[in-house]
């Protein structure tokens, strides 16, 4: 007799061999599906269309991205292991709609999309236009109420119900934290910046963004802690060539607030400790390990330095890895075959002893073809 889903994951997590690979497919922000390629992924498995709907996030349908979570219809149909739980939004928030394409959210970000099915880009934040900031600047604005208990409202009840119910893995998402927050507030470049040049004002505004975060996630997992299997933050730290900054900026400056993220969350549940960073973030890989995170997720295996195999070499005896199925090239412009193959390369290099869950890359995007999705979901089961 097979696994069950729940004890598959979590025997991934635990780095013990399973009856085959588990498989995530809109449990956390980052493995969703565009909208176009979710209609034509309904219409080849023969499924009646469905209401359109956002993604599941923190933000409560207001997301940075334009998303679905696939209904429990088709995660059933492609017997996928992991459920995803969110946080909502509070009561206090300060966010408001702008128009149909743009938003400000509760950290006072500027949101934006082209179009209806365009991803949203923070296009501003409330600290942005300084020049030479001081920590003074920091009570200028309004900061989340993290001790609003609105947000998680009926959290336990309904992660509750999917544990007493199913046998799925759970996921609690708890969104970003403290430094693509704070780049929300201070702008993208900004940040980066006040890193070498305003390190104090950067310090405590990461600092100020890690007293909230923290607030939340222990309201989030005290809630529901002893429910899931795994908690996932996000944070992303490189881009396609190289990491954000070096190994010794980030140890310095940004290292300290993850850790104390990882401290929160270990301190409340057993679960897993979920990092999401795209790029290519290998250098960053020892200091992330040892600030508490467990698992990586997406693994973007065609960014500089990223290899598969190298990665679970150097690192899969303390790091476990979530995603890994290229989104860039294989997924949008290879052959169902194509992609099987990468799946069945992926469990191969990643998957030795345990340790991964397969996944898209980041999420599945519009120009994705339904065959290919269907090629990535399947290939674990066997099939191509």
């Amino acid at each position: 007799m097979g696994m069950g889903h729940r004890e598959r994951v979590v025997s991934a997590l635990n780095h013990q061999e399973t009856d085959r690979v588990p498989v995530d497919f809109g449990g956390g922000p980052a493995t969703q599906i565009h909208p176009d390629a979710y209609e034509r992924l309904l219409s080849h498995i023969g499924f009646d269309p469905e209401p359109p709907r956002m993604g599941a996030d923190v933000e409560g349908g207001r997301g940075e991205g334009q998303v679905i979570v696939p209904s429990e219809k088709v995660l059933q149909y492609f017997d996928i292991d992991v459920r995803g739980v969110y946080p909502g939004l509070a009561d206090s928030d300060t966010g408001e709609i702008l128009g149909p394409l743009s938003y400000i959210d509760q950290w006072g970000a500027t949101w934006r999309k082209a179009s209806t099915r365009a991803p949203y880009i923070n296009v501003d934040g409330p600290l942005q236009h300084l020049i030479d900031p001081n920590t003074s600047a920091l009570d200028t604005i309004d900061w989340p109420d993290a001790r609003d208990s609105s947000r998680i409202r009926g959290l336990r009840e309904r992660t509750l119900k999917l544990r007493q119910e199913t046998d799925y893995a759970i996921v609690l998402n708890l969104g970003n934290t403290t430094f693509a927050l704070s780049q929300r507030v201070r702008g993208f470049a900004e940040l980066l910046e006040d890193l070498l040049i305003n390190p104090e004002f950067a310090s405590g505004l990461m600092e100020r963004v890690t007293d909230i975060v923290c607030d939340m996630a222990s309201a989030a997992v005290g809630a529901v802690g002893d429910l899931v299997d795994a908690v996932s933050t996000a944070d992303d730290l490189g881009i396609q060539t190289q990491p954000f900054m070096a190994p010794e900026l980030y140890r310095q400056m940004v290292k300290p607030y993850h850790a104390r993220l990882a401290a929160t969350v270990h301190g409340l549940t057993d679960a897993s400790f979920i990092l999401h960073s795209d790029g290519a973030i290998r250098d960053l890989l020892p200091d992330l390990i040892d600030a508490g995170v467990d698992v990586l997720n997406p693994v973007q295996v065609n960014a500089t330095g990223m290899s598969p195999g190298e990665l679970n070499r150097e690192f899969g005896k303390d790091l476990c890895f979530w995603g890994g199925i290229d989104t860039q090239k294989v997924l949008p412009f290879g052959s169902p075959s194509d992609v099987a193959r990468e799946v069945r390369n992926r469990v191969g290099d990643l998957g030795q002893n345990g340790g991964y869950v397969v996944a898209s890359v980041h999420n599945i995007l519009a120009d994705v073809p339904a065959e290919n999705i269907e090629a990535m979901l399947t290939a674990v089961m066997g099939e191509d």
